[in-house]
């Protein structure tokens, strides 16, 4: 057996992992999954002369498919992955998620904006 010294083929173990990256995976496929869903329940509402036949019908559930896959994976999609992240990550791994805001996990109105709009 031959012992090679060439540290390049070694995995790199100095890269620091991303510890929220499986709950970002989970997060994005629920977001996919839901959009998805609607986009079906969507088409279904269009009136249509005559019935679609299988072939279109199994066409049409794959583009909705890739469109919900598209819309999760970039950053303002539906921003249901956000909110299930802010439920399914530990609050010890908050800091590491990519989209997390300077104010914290609020959303929505803050306490300014809501007295501005109650006419006090």
């Amino acid at each position: 057996m031959k012992v090679s010294a060439d540290f390049k083929t070694l995995p790199n173990q100095n890269k620091p992992t991303n510890p929220v990256k499986p709950f970002e995976e989970i997060a994005e496929g629920m977001e996919a999954n839901f959009t998805s869903h609607m986009l079906a329940e969507m088409r279904k509402t269009v009136p249509k002369e005559t019935e679609d036949s299988s072939a279109m019908n199994y066409y049409n559930s794959l583009l909705d498919y890739e469109r919900a896959q598209l819309m999760a994976k970039s950053d303002s999609g539906l921003g249901i992955k956000k909110v299930i992240l802010d439920q399914i990550v530990p609050q010890h791994m908050k800091h590491y998620l990519k989209n997390a805001q300077a104010t914290g996990p609020s959303q929505g109105m803050t306490k300014v904006s809501m007295k501005e709009n109650t006419n006090e």
